[in-house]
């Protein structure tokens, strides 16, 4: 017998270590796979709300000075982010990797798991389904739907299903955070709203009535008290309810009400996801009522309010449904029996599963999460940072605000996305809200805008929504060559003689720089023209690298108009190929100039030649007055 209990003692002890040891390699490649995420697609709902926070973060205020249909609970993540830094996306990201990771804490530290094995295998299985299958309905990103889901997890996991299933192992901690997270879902989205009731009532215990009213008045007060300081009442009432509530159902065709419990019915079933997700609610619920001593009211307020996230249908608004399905299924688990040699093997084996799951080996699985990379620059934020400068606004239009984020500027207006909806409101306005897209645009006339003229769902053109916003970019524009950008008339001279004057130019680089070579800017009619005001306070030079980096520096060498030099060093390693490189100079007329090797050479810079021999290089002239000077027949950015 003794001998019998010493090999049953190694045997388990190998089974800890070896478990053990899988699960540190699963957190391991699991926080790897994350980090990946970080960079993984862009997604312009994600982009809007990013937006939208680094003008909280600049001091304007939500729903007054920013038009923005979600909650405003949706924007605190964003707000802290910026307070630490001017962030892209991926570093607004970190902010939701941070809250996944207490949402698998969360379901590790679920009290319905009763051994350490439960523990690991739920929580794997739940990171898994977080990491690896969510992206696809993009639950990585910093969304409301994905922030809503992480809160579910929690309160799932923390207080309602053990409010239903083991009330005994609840706590006032448990109640009173349970309760501030519930109150705050409906100021993520006010949709959230009949699901914050029905589980704050399936978990209510008349024991903890006291706390359960403490933690609700918490969450309201912190939520309003956020809301105040960050936005205004009255146009939250305008635009996440009012709006939302009866000016955008007449575009989705959606409306409020029964049609909504009919569409949550109709994708449940929707499609193999959804209707297995609907087995393990089942599941779930048949064994919660099971633990209830009389009618299971309290389950079939759990599923119902499961069922009401579905009404916005499947997709990214349903996104919070999987999420909040993941206590549930924790609950099945918690059910295995793991002290047989069969259900030890069983469990490193679904950990192994899992961690292969993780690891990238699998094929296709890192060329997936390779190939969407969020892209480090646009066309457009090239022309943006060329032609504006770090205070400057812009306007990205219809829906592009990736640009914003991309070229690191802020909106020139409170509407920096315009839809028809938008438009339809302000026919009306509510509660005294109204912000008009088109005066702010004209007043702060930003530099240069983007505006692709989307017409929405292929069913509202833009001349229907945006007719004003179109005869300012007539009146007041300058649109690029066969692009959606708009730069505005006064900021580049001769634009016409431009474009007239780039028909027929072939763009040739320059010798390559060398000691014995250097290059000889040949500026175009702008710095020998008496009649116009020729000082400059910036210029810009398009340069060849040869798709190579070359060493080494070199200088740049301009004579004034009075005869002096004034000279400047430059990296050579610094330059991007065929891209324009600025140099700040010293307000003054400068009348010729040159590129000299210091330490190295192989650049060259790019000319416009025309048939009849003349050959001018690609500068671009940044004048006193603001406005700019354009080679012809060279790239505007």
């Amino acid at each position: 017998m003794q001998v019998e209990k010493n090999v049953q003692s190694k045997q388990d002890a190998l089974f800890k270590a070896l478990i053990y040891s899988i699960f540190f390699i699963f957190v391991l490649l699991s926080l790897r796979y994350q980090y990946l995420l970080l960079s993984y697609r862009e997604w312009g709902d994600e982009s809007e709300t990013i937006v939208a926070a680094k003008m909280m973060a600049a001091g304007m205020k939500l729903y007054a000075e920013i038009f923005n249909q979600h909650g405003p609970l949706t924007f605190l993540p964003g707000i802290i982010t910026e307070m630490i830094g001017d962030y892209g996306i991926k570093g607004h990201r970190v902010s939701i990797a941070l809250l996944q990771i207490l949402a698998v804490f969360s379901i590790y530290n679920a009290p319905v798991l009763k051994s350490v094995t439960q523990k690991m295998i739920a929580s794997a299985v739940s990171a898994v389904m977080i990491i690896v299958f969510m992206p696809d309905i993009f639950g990585h990103m910093y969304k409301y739907q994905t922030l809503a889901g992480i809160l579910l997890v929690v309160i799932g996991s923390q207080y309602t299903i053990p409010a239903i299933c083991c009330p005994h192992k609840l706590n006032r901690f448990r109640v009173v955070l349970g309760t501030i997270l519930i109150t705050s879902l409906p100021f993520l989205a006010i949709t959230y709203l009949p699901i914050a009731g029905l589980l704050f009532l399936a978990s209510l215990r008349k024991q903890y009535l006291a706390h359960a009213i403490i933690g609700c008045f918490a969450g309201l007060l912190a939520n309003m008290l956020f809301l105040g300081l960050y936005g205004s009442f009255s146009g939250f009432l305008a635009f996440h309810l009012y709006l939302n509530a009866k000016i955008l159902p007449l575009y989705t065709g959606l409306q409020p009400g029964w049609q909504l419990i009919v569409n949550a019915v109709r994708t449940a079933t929707s499609d193999l996801a959804h209707f297995l997700s609907l087995i393990v609610i089942l599941l779930g619920a048949a064994i919660l009522a099971l633990k209830e001593k009389s009618f299971p009211w309290r389950t079939l307020f759990l599923v119902a309010g499961l069922c009401s996230l579905l009404m916005r249908g499947a997709g990214f608004h349903g996104m919070p449904y999987f999420y909040a399905i993941l206590p549930l299924l924790v609950l099945t688990l918690s059910a295995m029996e793991d002290e047989s040699r069969a259900s030890k093997f069983v469990a490193i084996g679904l950990l192994l599963l899992l961690t292969l799951k993780v690891s990238l080996l699998l094929p296709g699985e890192r060329q997936k999460l390779s190939s969407a990379q969020i892209p480090k620059e646009t066309e457009f934020s090239q022309l943006a940072q060329l032609y504006t400068t770090k205070e400057d606004r812009i306007i990205a239009y219809s829906f592009q605000n990736f640009q914003y984020i991309a070229s690191e500027r802020l909106p020139a207006s409170a509407h920096f996305f315009y839809f028809p909806w938008q438009e339809k409101y302000n026919e009306n306005p509510k509660y005294g809200v109204l912000i008009d897209a088109c005066d702010q645009i004209k007043k702060s006339a930003p530099k240069v805008m983007s505006i692709d003229k989307w017409k929405v769902w292929n069913k509202y053109p833009w001349e229907s929504y945006a007719t004003c916003l179109q005869a300012f970019l007539d009146s007041s524009y300058q649109q690029v060559p066969d692009k959606p950008y708009y730069i505005r008339k006064d900021l580049i001279r001769d634009y016409d003689s431009f474009l007239a004057g780039s028909e027929g130019k072939k763009m040739i680089a320059s010798p390559p720089l060398s000691k014995a070579q250097p290059i000889h800017l040949k500026p175009f009619q702008y710095l020998t023209s008496p009649h116009e005001d020729r000082r400059l306070t910036g210029l810009d030079i398009l340069f060849g690298t040869y798709i190579r980096v070359n060493p080494g520096a070199a200088r740049l060498i301009l004579t004034r108009a009075s005869g002096s030099n004034y000279e400047v060093d430059f990296s050579l390693p610094d330059l991007q190929d065929n891209r324009y490189k600025h140099f700040d100079l010293p307000e003054d007329a400068y009348v010729a100039g040159k590129i000299e090797s210091l330490t190295g050479g192989g650049i060259s810079a790019w000319e416009s030649h025309s048939q009849d021999g003349k050959a001018f290089t690609c500068l671009m002239f940044i004048f006193s007055d603001g406005s700019r000077g354009l080679t012809p027949g060279c790239p505007m950015f």
